[in-house]
C-alpha cells in the first residue's frame, strides 16, 4: 500500500469527464479549487511518449504485486485548499483542511485486484453510504486514519477520497469558475486548473510571502502581486508535436486582465532577452536546437482580449527526436559526467 499511496499522492501534488457534466450541491466554500486530469495512455502513445520511450521508462517502477504507472490510462482529481496558511499548517499535526476526489481508470482487472489485495480488503474496515462499500485507506506516514476511503466503481475504475468528496451523492464539486475553466479546455493528455478566486485567502498570503522574499517592491515582487488579479488558471500541455504549452488566465475583471497582460508580457519579454543572450552559442554548437529554441522565443507573447489572457506555446518541429535523441545519449553523458567528478 505504502508504495501505491506515494505515487497516487505525488500525482495529487503535480503540477472523470462525468464530474463535470453531475449536478448537486454543496457550500461554496466546500467545493474544490483545483482540478485535474492526466491521460496517461494518451501520454504513452503520443508522438513525444513513444519518442521518449515513455512506457519503457515506467515499466518495472512498481513491484509485480502493485499496480504500475502503464496499468493507469488517466487519473482524473479535484481538491480543495486551505483558507490560510495556518490552515495548511495545520496538516503536520494530522488536521487536515481540505478534501479531495480522485477516479483511477486502470486498463486491467489485475490492476484492481492487485490494489484489494495490497489493502488487505478481506478485513479492511469499511463503511456502507447510499447501499455502496467504502474502504477505508490505513494510515500512511503524514496520512492520518480515517481521511482516504477507496470505492471500487467496477473491475477496472476505483474512486479514492475523503467522505465529504467521495461519499457525496451528486459529485458537483467544482466552484463555478474552476467549472468553466475546466471546460474550456481542450482534450490534452495534461489538463490542471485552479480558481484562484476560491482561494483568495491562501493565495493573498502566499503573494505577500513571495513580496517579502522577492525583496519588497522589486520586479519580482511587481510580477508576484499580479496573481491577485486572476481570477482563475488553467494549464494544458500537449505531447502531439502541435500546441506544447497552454497557459490560459481569466482577469478578476477586464482592468485587472489588462493588467496582468502587461505583467506577464513584460515577463515574458525578459525570458525572451535571456534567450537570445545565449542564442548564438547554440547555434554554434547545435543549430537543430537552436532553431527549435527561435520557435519558442518567437511565441513568448501574452494575448487575449476582455478578460482573457492566453500564452501558447506551439511544439518546434521536430522536437520529437530532438528528444529522443537526447534520451539516447543521457547514459553516456551522465558516465561521462561521473568520470569528471561532475553531476550533483
Amino acid at each position: 500500500m505504502r508504495v501505491f499511496a506515494s505515487s497516487f499522492f505525488l500525482l495529487l501534488t503535480m503540477v472523470c469527464s462525468s464530474l463535470l457534466a453531475q449536478t448537486g450541491t454543496l457550500d461554496e466554500k466546500d467545493k474544490a479549487v483545483v482540478v485535474f486530469d492526466l491521460r496517461l495512455d494518451d501520454m504513452r502513445n503520443s508522438v513525444l511518449g513513444k519518442k521518449l520511450g515513455m512506457e519503457a521508462q515506467l515499466a518495472g517502477v512498481a513491484s509485480e504485486d502493485e499496480p504500475g504507472p502503464n496499468e493507469i490510462d488517466r487519473v482524473f482529481g479535484a481538491m480543495s485548499l486551505p483558507q490560510s496558511m495556518q490552515e495548511a499548517m495545520m496538516a503536520q499535526f494530522g488536521e487536515v483542511k481540505f478534501d479531495f476526489f480522485v477516479k483511477v481508470y486502470f486498463n486491467t482487472e489485475a490492476a484492481v485486484d492487485k490494489l484489494l489485495v495490497e489493502i488487505d480488503s478481506e478485513s479492511a474496515e469499511t463503511v456502507e453510504n447510499d447501499g455502496k462499500t467504502f474502504y477505508e485507506m490505513p494510515a500512511d506516514g503524514p496520512v492520518p486514519a480515517g481521511l482516504v476511503y477507496m470505492q471500487v466503481v467496477d473491475s477496472k475504475t476505483v474512486e479514492l477520497g475523503t467522505k465529504k468528496y467521495l461519499f457525496h451523492p451528486n459529485r458537483k464539486l467544482l466552484t463555478d469558475n474552476l467549472m468553466a475553466a475546466a471546460k474550456d479546455s481542450p482534450e490534452v493528455p495534461i489538463r490542471m486548473a485552479m480558481d484562484f478566486s476560491g482561494a483568495r485567502g491562501l493565495v493573498t498570503e502566499l503573494v505577500e510571502m513571495g513580496k517579502q522574499q522577492a525583496g519588497g517592491n522589486g520586479p519580482a515582487g511587481m510580477f508576484i502581486d499580479l496573481l491577485n488579479n486572476v481570477q482563475d488558471l488553467s494549464v494544458m500541455v500537449g505531447m502531439n508535436e502541435k500546441d506544447l504549452l497552454t497557459i490560459k488566465a481569466t482577469g478578476v475583471d477586464d482592468e485587472k486582465a489588462k493588467e496582468l497582460r502587461g505583467g506577464v508580457d513584460a515577463m515574458l519579454g525578459l525570458a525572451k532577452m535571456s534567450m537570445q543572450q545565449f542564442m548564438p552559442m547554440v547555434e554554434s554548437t547545435d543549430p537543430e536546437a537552436a532553431k527549435m529554441l527561435g520557435v519558442i522565443s518567437k511565441a513568448l507573447k501574452a494575448k487575449g482580449s476582455g478578460r482573457e489572457v492566453l500564452v501558447k506555446i506551439p511544439a518546434p518541429k521536430g522536437l520529437g527526436d530532438f528528444l529522443g535523441k537526447q534520451m539516447e545519449n543521457l547514459p553516456m553523458l551522465l558516465q561521462m559526467g561521473g568520470q569528471s567528478g561532475g553531476g550533483f
